[in-house]
Protein backbone atom coordinates (compact mmCIF):
# COMPACT_ATOMS: atom_id res chain seq x y z
CA UNK A 1 0.00 0.00 0.00
CA UNK A 2 2.84 2.38 0.87
CA UNK A 3 4.58 1.70 -2.46
CA UNK A 4 1.34 2.46 -4.29
CA UNK A 5 1.03 5.74 -2.37
CA UNK A 6 4.64 6.72 -3.19
CA UNK A 7 4.25 5.82 -6.85
CA UNK A 8 1.03 7.83 -7.02
CA UNK A 9 2.67 10.75 -5.20
CA UNK A 10 5.60 10.94 -7.62
CA UNK A 11 3.41 10.52 -10.65
CA UNK A 12 1.17 13.34 -9.43
CA UNK A 13 4.10 15.59 -8.48
CA UNK A 14 5.63 15.16 -11.95
CA UNK A 15 2.30 15.84 -13.64
CA UNK A 16 1.75 18.90 -11.47
CA UNK A 17 5.19 20.30 -12.18
CA UNK A 18 4.75 19.96 -15.92
CA UNK A 19 1.04 20.72 -16.31
CA UNK A 20 -0.76 24.02 -16.78
CA UNK A 21 -2.50 23.83 -13.40
CA UNK A 22 -0.88 25.15 -10.28
CA UNK A 23 -0.53 23.40 -6.93
CA UNK A 24 -0.74 25.67 -3.89
CA UNK A 25 0.49 24.76 -0.45
CA UNK A 26 1.47 26.35 2.83
CA UNK A 27 4.98 25.99 4.20
CA UNK A 28 4.84 25.64 7.96
CA UNK A 29 8.50 24.77 8.72
CA UNK A 30 11.70 26.27 7.33
CA UNK A 31 15.22 24.77 7.65
CA UNK A 32 18.48 26.46 6.64
CA UNK A 33 21.82 24.90 5.83
CA UNK A 34 25.36 25.83 4.86
CA UNK A 35 27.32 23.86 2.28
CA UNK A 36 31.07 23.35 2.01
CA UNK A 37 30.66 22.17 -1.58
CA UNK A 38 30.28 18.53 -0.58
CA UNK A 39 27.93 18.28 2.39
CA UNK A 40 25.20 20.48 3.80
CA UNK A 41 25.20 21.17 7.53
CA UNK A 42 21.57 21.79 8.45
CA UNK A 43 20.36 24.01 11.27
CA UNK A 44 19.24 21.62 13.99
CA UNK A 45 15.95 23.36 14.70
CA UNK A 46 13.43 24.54 12.09
CA UNK A 47 11.71 27.89 12.12
CA UNK A 48 7.92 27.96 12.10
CA UNK A 49 6.47 29.88 9.18
CA UNK A 50 3.30 30.43 7.17
CA UNK A 51 4.37 30.92 3.55
CA UNK A 52 2.44 30.32 0.36
CA UNK A 53 4.20 28.00 -2.12
CA UNK A 54 3.04 27.65 -5.73
CA UNK A 55 4.20 24.89 -8.06
CA UNK A 56 3.18 25.34 -11.67
CA UNK A 57 4.33 24.61 -15.20
CA UNK A 58 8.12 24.45 -14.82
CA UNK A 59 8.11 27.18 -12.18
CA UNK A 60 8.24 27.27 -8.39
CA UNK A 61 7.22 30.46 -6.58
CA UNK A 62 7.65 31.02 -2.85
CA UNK A 63 5.80 34.02 -1.46
CA UNK A 64 8.05 34.68 1.51
CA UNK A 65 9.14 38.12 2.72
CA UNK A 66 11.22 38.21 -0.47
CA UNK A 67 9.50 36.74 -3.52
CA UNK A 68 11.45 33.69 -4.74
CA UNK A 69 10.90 32.47 -8.30
CA UNK A 70 12.68 29.44 -9.74
CA UNK A 71 12.34 28.28 -13.36
CA UNK A 72 12.92 24.57 -13.89
CA UNK A 73 15.44 23.80 -16.63
CA UNK A 74 15.32 20.01 -16.53
CA UNK A 75 14.93 16.91 -14.41
CA UNK A 76 18.31 15.67 -13.13
CA UNK A 77 17.22 12.65 -11.06
CA UNK A 78 13.90 11.02 -10.29
CA UNK A 79 14.35 8.95 -7.15
CA UNK A 80 11.92 6.76 -5.28
CA UNK A 81 10.79 9.52 -2.90
CA UNK A 82 12.28 12.71 -4.30
CA UNK A 83 12.97 14.39 -7.64
CA UNK A 84 15.96 16.65 -8.31
CA UNK A 85 15.67 19.49 -10.84
CA UNK A 86 18.18 21.92 -12.27
CA UNK A 87 16.68 25.40 -12.01
CA UNK A 88 17.53 29.07 -12.24
CA UNK A 89 16.37 31.80 -9.88
CA UNK A 90 15.13 35.26 -10.88
CA UNK A 91 18.72 36.57 -10.81
CA UNK A 92 19.83 33.92 -13.32
CA UNK A 93 21.79 31.87 -10.77
CA UNK A 94 21.60 28.10 -11.22
CA UNK A 95 20.48 25.93 -8.32
CA UNK A 96 18.95 22.55 -7.61
CA UNK A 97 15.37 22.02 -6.49
CA UNK A 98 14.43 18.87 -4.62
CA UNK A 99 10.72 18.09 -4.41
CA UNK A 100 9.30 15.03 -2.71
CA UNK A 101 7.73 13.41 0.29
CA UNK A 102 8.84 14.86 3.62
CA UNK A 103 9.68 12.05 6.01
CA UNK A 104 6.83 9.63 6.60
CA UNK A 105 4.13 12.31 6.40
CA UNK A 106 1.89 13.32 3.51
CA UNK A 107 3.64 16.69 3.39
CA UNK A 108 5.99 17.81 0.65
CA UNK A 109 9.60 18.86 1.16
CA UNK A 110 10.85 21.60 -1.16
CA UNK A 111 14.60 22.20 -0.95
CA UNK A 112 16.55 24.89 -2.80
CA UNK A 113 20.29 24.25 -2.96
CA UNK A 114 22.95 26.67 -4.15
CA UNK A 115 26.71 26.01 -4.01
CA UNK A 116 27.05 27.52 -0.52
CA UNK A 117 23.53 27.67 0.98
CA UNK A 118 20.40 25.57 1.09
CA UNK A 119 16.95 25.83 2.62
CA UNK A 120 13.98 23.54 2.92
CA UNK A 121 10.30 24.30 3.25
CA UNK A 122 7.92 21.68 4.63
CA UNK A 123 4.67 22.21 2.75
CA UNK A 124 1.14 20.93 3.29
CA UNK A 125 -1.21 21.13 0.33
CA UNK A 126 -3.97 23.75 0.52
CA UNK A 127 -7.49 22.34 0.26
Amino acid sequence: MKKLFLLTFFLLSTIILFSQDALFGRAYLFYTGVSDGTDIVWNEYPTKCDILVQIEDQKLTIYSETLQTYRIINLKENGERIAKYLAVNSDGIKCYLYVGQYGESDDIGVTIEFSDLAWTYVVSEDD
